[in-house]
């Protein structure tokens, strides 16, 4: 399908005056359409005042600046707009609205421009920011070749929507860089794993071994250039059988290790190397996704119906996290008449959803936190405060000797506490290379802490390995 076949600039304009309407709540002017289609044609601004009868310096020294700004926020997707580069900007425009046309008709199975797309993708009805983020997945895929990707973070943070947008983004750069596009949900179990691979991408499979399936599978992605998204990988973490989880792991690295032009996508709360633990001799490109930059969760904020400096208090308070805001967006306009001062006046610390989800189960999931790193986050919850400085880790080092009871070696603390912050559960601070590292908690993983709706932190791994059952209900996701 040709995107641009009998495509004029006043069907660009059409759809980029509605861009601007849901953007700024006013249509684009005349002088401005008269600009945009100067500048599309590839006019100086004089050329543009004599066929309109405007003066060329309001053209040029103040409308076109101020033009071009607006379209930057509109448009730009965090890249300046201006009149060298409006054209590509609005073909991009132009693409993605036919993309959103086309998506907005997909089922499990589906054509979109000759790249077949096998799964139920999210819905993207909104996204802030995260261009860098984007930008860095890209150069990771097309100028590194990286064969895999983890995107890991805490529950909420958005790590499914930004994989979601990454697909997007490359279709609207290249509708035919991939011939297949397979996004597969994880949700509690990977066991029918190989069967929605073969269901994906095609693959005639019948009572193969698990070994000949990962083969064909690899054959496949050797032949045919494909994209596999797999959402919510930390799943394999939770398999007890190692003959079964190992056979996962022979999957993965044969995906990630094979040379082929194809890319997988996974989405983890767990770091990689937790899950997978044959990983540093493949091309593979660890990304841990962060909250979002303030101007991006303001204009989310703004969008609630939030305002004021005080919102800036509320992004901080929650790192950026998305769902949280978005949580503690509806809990204020419900219970504090949409008053961020209100709230704060209370002194109260909400806690979301995804977030709590994701906390059960690091902390009811036998194997998932040590007694040592329950220790330490335990004393960082107890110790700190919002205005307290992060704590030293030869602090912490004496706080477990004293907790525990007995002699904690430093090279068992210090693994303890890196694989707490490869899951974003502590935070880090050094002022310099010279300084001894500091650690300390978000106020929303402090709060759970403290005051453990589940009876999970102060459990033992002992005692969750004998009652494993009697918490299974509080860790599902």
């Amino acid at each position: 399908m040709n995107l641009y076949k009998n495509l004029d600039i006043d069907k660009v304009l059409e759809i980029l005056d509605e861009q601007v309407l849901q953007n700024t709540g006013r249509h684009l002017l005349e002088s401005e359409r008269l600009l945009i289609k100067g500048s599309w044609y590839g006019r100086d601004y004089k050329e543009m005042a004599s066929d309109s009868g405007y003066n060329s310096d309001y053209l040029h020294r103040e409308l076109a600046p101020q033009l071009w700004a607006m379209l930057s926020e509109v448009i730009g997707d965090g890249v300046p707009v201006k009149k060298i580069s409006l054209k590509a900007a609005l073909l991009k425009l132009v693409r993605k609205d036919y993309l959103g046309l086309e998506v907005s008709k997909l089922n499990n199975d589906c054509l979109v421009g000759n790249t077949r797309i096998y799964g139920e993708l999210p819905k993207i009805e909104s996204f802030y920011g995260r261009e860098k983020d984007i930008s860095e997945l890209k150069n990771q895929i097309n100028h590194l070749k990286r064969r895999c990707i983890s995107i890991t973070g805490v529950g909420g943070i958005g790590k499914t929507l930004l994989a979601a947008k990454l697909v997007e983004e490359t279709l609207l750069d290249n509708l035919n860089m991939y011939e297949t596009i397979a996004w597969i949900k994880i949700n509690s179990s990977m066991d029918n794993l190989f069967s929605k691979l073969a269901n994906a991408f095609n693959l005639e499979v019948n009572n193969e071994s698990i070994e000949d399936k990962t083969l064909i599978l690899s054959k496949y992605f050797q032949l045919h250039r494909s994209l596999l998204v797999i959402d919510g990988f930390e799943q394999l973490g939770q398999i007890d059988n190692f003959k079964k989880r190992l056979e996962y792991e022979k999957l993965f690295i044969q995906l990630a290790g094979e040379q082929h032009q194809s890319c997988t996508i996974i989405t983890s709360q767990l770091p990689l190397e937790e899950v997978i633990y044959a990983t540093k001799n493949l091309s593979i490109g660890s990304f841990r996704l962060e909250g979002l930059e303030e101007r991006a969760a303001m204009r989310m904020l703004n969008e609630k119906g939030l305002w004021g400096n005080q919102c800036k208090e509320l992004i901080k308070m929650h790192r950026g996290n998305p769902s949280e805001l978005e949580e503690v967006a509806d809990r204020i306009h419900r219970l504090f008449e949409g008053s961020v001062k209100k709230f704060f006046d209370y002194r109260t610390t909400v806690i979301g959803q995804l977030l709590q989800s994701m906390l059960n189960q690091q902390f009811g999931q036998p194997g998932l936190l040590s007694d040592v790193q329950r220790q330490i986050m335990i004393y960082l919850a107890e110790s700190t405060l919002e205005s307290s400085p992060p704590i030293q880790f030869s602090k912490i080092i004496d706080a477990l000797k004293k907790r525990l009871g007995l002699e904690v070696s430093i090279a068992e603390a210090i693994r303890a506490i890196e694989i707490l912050e490869q899951r974003s559960l502590v935070e880090t601070y050094r002022k310099s290379t010279n300084q001894e590292v500091s650690y300390n908690l978000q106020p929303v993983i402090r709060k759970y802490i403290l005051v453990d709706p589940f009876k999970l932190v102060h459990r033992k791994t002992s005692e969750l390995q004998t009652g494993e059952s009697q918490t299974s209900n509080f860790i599902q996701e």
